[in-house]
Protein backbone atom coordinates (compact mmCIF):
# COMPACT_ATOMS: atom_id res chain seq x y z
CA UNK A 1 0.00 0.00 0.00
CA UNK A 2 1.43 3.13 -1.02
CA UNK A 3 1.64 5.90 0.94
CA UNK A 4 -0.68 9.21 -0.08
CA UNK A 5 0.68 11.76 2.18
CA UNK A 6 4.00 11.69 0.94
CA UNK A 7 4.95 15.24 -1.35
CA UNK A 8 8.12 14.23 -2.66
CA UNK A 9 8.63 11.14 -5.51
CA UNK A 10 9.79 7.48 -3.85
CA UNK A 11 11.29 6.97 -7.30
CA UNK A 12 15.16 8.04 -7.81
CA UNK A 13 16.46 7.69 -11.41
CA UNK A 14 20.16 8.43 -13.05
CA UNK A 15 21.81 7.55 -15.72
CA UNK A 16 25.21 5.91 -17.29
CA UNK A 17 25.40 9.00 -19.51
CA UNK A 18 26.44 11.49 -16.33
CA UNK A 19 29.43 13.23 -16.83
CA UNK A 20 29.40 15.45 -13.97
CA UNK A 21 31.55 13.51 -11.10
CA UNK A 22 34.08 14.56 -8.36
CA UNK A 23 37.05 13.76 -7.31
CA UNK A 24 37.23 10.57 -5.61
CA UNK A 25 40.56 10.17 -4.29
CA UNK A 26 41.84 6.70 -3.90
CA UNK A 27 43.90 7.36 -0.01
CA UNK A 28 47.18 7.78 -0.95
CA UNK A 29 49.08 5.16 1.26
CA UNK A 30 47.05 2.45 -0.52
CA UNK A 31 48.81 3.72 -4.07
CA UNK A 32 51.35 1.02 -5.11
CA UNK A 33 52.37 2.02 -8.71
CA UNK A 34 51.34 5.21 -10.86
CA UNK A 35 49.12 7.98 -9.98
CA UNK A 36 45.55 6.64 -10.63
CA UNK A 37 42.86 9.34 -10.30
CA UNK A 38 39.50 8.20 -9.53
CA UNK A 39 35.75 9.97 -9.46
CA UNK A 40 32.44 9.49 -8.56
CA UNK A 41 29.06 10.22 -8.52
CA UNK A 42 26.05 9.14 -6.90
CA UNK A 43 23.45 8.24 -8.59
CA UNK A 44 20.55 7.19 -5.62
CA UNK A 45 20.55 6.75 -2.20
CA UNK A 46 17.73 5.10 0.03
CA UNK A 47 17.01 7.95 2.97
CA UNK A 48 18.48 5.11 6.13
CA UNK A 49 22.15 5.79 3.49
CA UNK A 50 22.61 2.19 4.01
CA UNK A 51 21.66 1.50 0.51
CA UNK A 52 22.59 3.19 -2.71
CA UNK A 53 24.46 3.08 -6.11
CA UNK A 54 26.89 5.66 -8.77
CA UNK A 55 29.05 5.63 -10.93
CA UNK A 56 32.85 5.74 -10.38
CA UNK A 57 36.12 6.19 -12.95
CA UNK A 58 39.68 5.33 -12.73
CA UNK A 59 42.74 5.93 -14.51
CA UNK A 60 45.87 3.53 -15.00
CA UNK A 61 47.28 2.56 -11.44
CA UNK A 62 47.74 -0.20 -8.80
CA UNK A 63 46.27 0.64 -5.23
CA UNK A 64 44.74 -1.70 -2.18
CA UNK A 65 41.41 -1.05 -1.75
CA UNK A 66 39.47 -1.72 1.58
CA UNK A 67 35.65 -2.16 0.72
CA UNK A 68 33.77 -0.23 3.58
CA UNK A 69 30.47 -1.52 2.97
CA UNK A 70 29.09 -4.78 0.85
CA UNK A 71 29.38 -3.71 -3.02
CA UNK A 72 27.98 -5.51 -6.50
CA UNK A 73 29.76 -3.84 -9.70
CA UNK A 74 29.01 -3.52 -13.25
CA UNK A 75 32.06 -3.15 -15.30
CA UNK A 76 30.61 -0.33 -17.85
CA UNK A 77 34.16 0.40 -19.88
CA UNK A 78 37.79 -0.47 -19.66
CA UNK A 79 39.19 -3.54 -17.77
CA UNK A 80 40.69 -4.07 -13.97
CA UNK A 81 42.85 -7.06 -12.63
CA UNK A 82 41.74 -7.67 -8.63
CA UNK A 83 44.05 -9.60 -6.24
CA UNK A 84 42.32 -10.86 -3.13
CA UNK A 85 43.99 -13.65 -0.77
CA UNK A 86 44.28 -16.54 -2.97
CA UNK A 87 42.97 -15.55 -5.90
CA UNK A 88 43.09 -13.04 -9.17
CA UNK A 89 40.13 -11.89 -11.22
CA UNK A 90 39.87 -9.81 -14.47
CA UNK A 91 37.73 -8.05 -15.02
CA UNK A 92 36.00 -6.07 -18.27
CA UNK A 93 32.85 -4.77 -19.83
CA UNK A 94 30.23 -6.36 -19.17
CA UNK A 95 31.33 -7.68 -16.52
CA UNK A 96 29.48 -8.26 -12.31
CA UNK A 97 31.24 -8.66 -9.33
CA UNK A 98 30.37 -8.90 -6.21
CA UNK A 99 32.88 -7.35 -2.83
CA UNK A 100 31.85 -8.35 0.59
CA UNK A 101 32.32 -5.13 3.25
CA UNK A 102 35.75 -5.56 4.93
CA UNK A 103 37.42 -7.21 1.98
CA UNK A 104 41.03 -6.42 1.51
CA UNK A 105 41.56 -6.20 -2.59
CA UNK A 106 44.65 -4.93 -5.40
CA UNK A 107 43.55 -3.28 -8.06
CA UNK A 108 45.24 -2.91 -11.23
CA UNK A 109 43.71 -0.63 -13.97
CA UNK A 110 45.89 -1.35 -17.03
CA UNK A 111 44.77 2.18 -18.71
CA UNK A 112 40.99 2.85 -17.59
CA UNK A 113 37.77 1.35 -15.81
CA UNK A 114 34.34 2.94 -15.37
CA UNK A 115 31.75 1.04 -13.14
CA UNK A 116 28.33 1.16 -12.20
CA UNK A 117 28.07 -0.08 -8.28
CA UNK A 118 25.39 -0.80 -6.13
CA UNK A 119 26.34 -0.30 -1.91
CA UNK A 120 24.65 -1.79 0.70
CA UNK A 121 25.92 -0.92 4.58
CA UNK A 122 25.38 -3.80 6.98
CA UNK A 123 27.98 -3.01 9.56
CA UNK A 124 24.54 -1.18 11.47
CA UNK A 125 22.77 -3.31 13.58
CA UNK A 126 19.32 -4.86 12.61
CA UNK A 127 17.57 -3.29 15.34
CA UNK A 128 19.14 0.28 14.60
CA UNK A 129 17.91 0.10 11.05
CA UNK A 130 14.34 -1.50 12.33
CA UNK A 131 13.85 1.76 14.81
CA UNK A 132 14.90 4.00 11.73
CA UNK A 133 12.39 2.90 9.63
CA UNK A 134 9.65 2.90 12.72
CA UNK A 135 9.99 6.04 13.46
CA UNK A 136 10.18 7.00 9.30
CA UNK A 137 6.52 5.18 9.09
CA UNK A 138 5.34 7.10 11.74
CA UNK A 139 6.31 10.30 10.44
CA UNK A 140 4.11 10.08 7.41
CA UNK A 141 0.92 9.63 9.55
Amino acid sequence: MSDTKSNSPLIQTGSIARNDFKPSPIEPSWIMEGNPTARSVSLAKADDKNFSCGLWECTAGKFKYIFPEDEIVHILEGEVFIQEEGAEHTLRAGDTAYFPEGLITVWTVPIYIKKFAIFRSVSQPLSVKIISRLKKILKRK
